[in-house]
């Protein structure tokens, strides 16, 4: 934790029974597991904003905030991106992901469902699909 009087508020102020956010040094923010979640749980959902993929201006990720919250979801045309809302967007990289999103209960939406049992506490990450940070 980063500080404990900003976790503390953030704490308070969070009301998703499964997740919360936390601010991780080194890395921004992150979501983490409140309870035990059980493989195949879905842990989070929340509504998507798909839009065409040629709206994105053609810069790195890494020079572009924006493109922080970006998601390639799908292959339909005119959809292929997306934003997602809730802490969808906050979960972090890993190459050994505990969570993986796929397609939410209602259309419109995308979901977070755990690959393993996740401990309370526990950060969830997915992984990006791509070399995300340069590995030097």
């Amino acid at each position: 934790m980063n500080n404990p009087e900003h976790d503390a508020l953030i704490a308070a102020n969070q009301f998703h029974p499964n997740v919360e956010w936390r601010l991780v040094p080194g890395k921004g923010r992150g979501v983490f597991a409140r309870r035990f979640l059980p493989k195949g749980t879905i842990v989070e959902w929340a509504p998507i904003s798909r839009f065409p993929a040629k709206d994105l201006h053609q810069l790195d990720h890494r020079e572009c905030q924006a493109l922080h919250h970006v998601f390639t979801w799908g292959s339909e045309p005119g959809r292929e991106k997306a934003y997602a809302w809730g802490l969808l967007a906050l979960y972090n990289h890993s190459d050994t992901p505990n969570v993986e999103f796929v397609d939410g209960p209602v259309p419109e939406s995308g979901a977070a469902v755990a690959l393993r049992d996740i401990l309370a506490g526990e950060e969830l990450c997915y992984d990006y699909g791509y070399t995300w940070f340069d590995r030097t």
